[in-house]
């Protein structure tokens, strides 16, 4: 049989979610697989907008450390502006972001999972949020099950549009955990479809716990560009990237990573 037509694409530029038939994994984080040419890349604007993701290892800085003299939130002052933020292992947004002395100028999303979202509120508003389960940990190196997190915002002054979305990958490092590397990438390409409205540009970060050579990361290089990249930490769009940085560790066991791109 021939193979399947392309799906169209969508008047806002991104590609409707097209199922292939084919799924990947099994159990509960069993995922569907889409047709090949499908993607999110789309044509894009001129507004340029910045953005981090920072694991906080928040046990230890923040439980063991008691917040290090506030070096987290140090990193992020002597760094920004940021629009959007991630942080993964994060138990209170609002305890670093007064550390870094802008607890004014940012709203916090907190959809649990230690996924915390803060964006410029001066620049942005708040469209939705909120989040899915998409992975397991594999169990012979179990924490739990794995989520993403989602925002969509609209710029106040541009009317341009994101959707923002903040994920902590499954372990073991590279395995996708328990349902696999191709299904924890298509989960979150399909919660990226899913989410999206019309005119969005879509931003996934994160710590994948999942390194550039993964098939986690190569899977999502072929739906997303990615922007920049450090150990297991990353971000993606459907826009190219104008920059990346690695920012240093600011007391945790990760780089806070900044992406710039134009939207």
């Amino acid at each position: 049989a021939p193979a399947p037509a392309p799906p169209p694409r969508s008047p806002h530029g991104l590609l409707p979610w097209r199922a292939s038939g084919s799924t990947v994994g099994s159990g509960w984080c069993e995922a569907e697989v889409p047709q090949t040419g499908w993607n999110l890349f789309r044509q894009c604007g001129n507004l340029q907008l910045t953005v981090l993701t920072y694991n906080l290892f928040w046990w230890n800085l923040f439980g063991v450390r008691g917040g290090n003299g506030g070096s987290a939130g140090k990193l992020i002052a002597e760094n920004g502006p940021f629009d959007v933020m991630g942080f993964q292992e994060c138990r209170d947004a609002r305890r670093v972001l007064k550390d870094a002395g802008l607890h004014a100028a940012y709203n916090v999303v907190d959809e649990g999972h230690g996924l915390a979202m803060a964006y410029n509120k001066s620049a942005w508003e708040e469209l939705g949020a909120g989040s899915r389960l998409i992975a397991d940990d594999r169990r012979d190196q179990y924490y739990g099950t794995r989520a993403v997190s989602w925002l969509r915002l609209r710029h106040a002054s541009r009317g341009a549009t994101v959707l923002f979305l903040n994920h902590h990958g499954p372990l073991p490092i590279n395995s996708g955990g328990h349902c696999g590397p191709q299904a924890t990438a298509y989960g979150l390409l399909r919660a990226a479809s899913t989410e999206a409205r019309a005119g969005d540009s879509v931003i996934l970060v994160g710590d994948f716990n999942a390194d550039a050579t993964s098939s986690i990361q190569r899977t999502l290089q072929g739906s997303l560009h990615r922007l920049v990249e450090h150990g297991i930490d990353a971000v993606f769009a459907s826009c190219p990237g104008v920059s990346g940085r690695r920012l240093g560790t600011g007391g945790s066991d990760h780089e806070a990573l900044e992406a710039r791109l134009v939207i």
